[in-house]
């Protein structure tokens, strides 16, 4: 083929269907790999998709297990205080037991005296 000023020139006819059939086989190949870069980007997305919906399922999961978690340790720590509470109260209550009970009653028991009594013998005088 041959060109004049950087236009085709041709002069067989046969050329120029060789030319449009190529041209057309080219336009095909765009075409083809364009729809399978479509498929292939939407089934990019759709295993993204499912990647995030999984992902978010297993958040959830966490989040149930995080909720219980916490709901347990708030019991744990609420019974913790009422134990801590119930021994104060029972610590003080013994030391003022145990303080009663081991008080000298001196109010009631009068003191004793003690008296000596000396005996003279008569003999030896």
């Amino acid at each position: 083929m041959q060109t004049l000023n950087g236009k085709l020139v041709n002069q067989e006819q046969g050329q120029i269907d060789l030319i449009k059939q190529q041209t057309e086989g080219i336009i095909q190949r765009c075409k083809n790999l364009e729809s399978q870069f479509t498929a292939i980007n939407q089934q990019k997305d759709t295993t993204y998709l499912q990647e995030i919906n999984a992902v978010k399922i297993y958040i959830n999961k966490l989040e149930k297990r995080l909720n219980f978690l916490e709901r347990n340790i708030l019991n744990q720590a609420k019974q913790l205080l009422y134990l801590k509470i119930g021994v104060a109260i029972g610590l003080v209550g013994l030391w003022f037991w145990l303080g009663m009970n081991n008080q000298p009653a001196n109010h009631e028991i009068k003191p004793k005296k003690y008296v000596e009594s000396i005996q003279l013998d008569m003999h030896s005088v």
